[in-house]
């Protein structure tokens, strides 16, 4: 479980969902994005959205990576 709190906007960003892990990539997973997301109150993040919170929050993606593979 990821334990940095994902932020975007100023917003609080939960159930996010991780994918593109790629184990031929280890340790840099490059390709990993998250998948989906949505904010506090329910709203589904857009995919531009997640494009920035994987580029915003890279180490909270790799904490949930290497939560998910170990």
């Amino acid at each position: 479980m990821v334990k940095t709190k994902l932020q975007l906007n100023g917003r609080t960003v939960v159930d996010a969902a991780v994918d593109g892990i790629d184990m031929t990539d280890y340790p840099d997973f490059c390709d990993a994005y998250f998948d989906s997301a949505c904010y506090e109150d329910g709203t589904a993040l857009t995919d531009d959205e997640l494009i920035e919170l994987t580029d915003t929050n890279f180490d909270a993606l790799h904490e949930m990576i290497y939560d998910r593979i170990y």
